[in-house]
């Protein structure tokens, strides 16, 4: 038993972590309460905002991917080198061309990465918005609904004996008739 102890007391960090980690993920697991409805308007602003950062970012992704279309043109990767004195000119134009295809490409892993980013956020979105409706449907239906005594409310009466079942008389089984062939005159 000291020994245990002892070598917890030298893990301490590690045994911290796993409880908190441990204590994150039973959290998880609850099932979360039913969400005030402004909680979720709140929620689903706030989704929004995100979505409007999203789109600007995919809007000026696309503005630099056009940009570098128009870059990667040879005319244009011609002027660009045309300033710099060089004996292997090809070289440097190759390079600039590698260049701008590798910065072309981040421009398209980030533009698939935004355009994937949006949709989730939509969807979000959507599910937030049916939850409000939710809410506020639920939050009406209480509201509408009628009052149900409670048992203070309620005037006190004498309890009733329980009512007793009688049963059914036994019927007399009479015996099945066969199907017989009729006989012909």
């Amino acid at each position: 038993m000291r020994y245990t102890l002892t070598w917890l007391a030298g893990k301490g960090i590690y045994v911290r972590r796993i409880f908190v980690s441990l204590l994150l993920v039973l959290g998880a697991a609850v099932p979360a309460r039913a969400q005030d409805v402004s909680a979720v308007e709140l929620q689903i602003e706030r989704l929004r905002s995100q979505l409007r950062d999203v789109v600007d970012r995919e809007a000026r992704l696309q503005e630099r991917s056009q940009q570098l279309e128009e870059d990667l043109r040879p005319e244009s990767i011609e002027r660009s080198v045309a300033g710099v004195g060089t004996r292997d000119a090809a070289a440097l134009r190759a390079s600039r061309r590698e260049g701008l295809e590798k910065q072309k490409a981040d421009v398209a892993a980030q533009l698939s990465e935004a355009a994937a980013k949006r949709a989730k956020l939509e969807a979000d979105i959507a599910a937030a918005e049916a939850e409000a409706v939710r809410l506020k449907a639920a939050a009406l239906g209480a509201e509408n609904a009628a009052p149900r005594p409670t048992p203070a409310a309620t005037p006190a009466r004498p309890a009733s004996a329980p009512a007793v079942r009688r049963k059914a008389p036994a019927r007399k089984r009479t015996p099945r008739k066969q199907n017989r062939p009729r006989r012909r005159p």
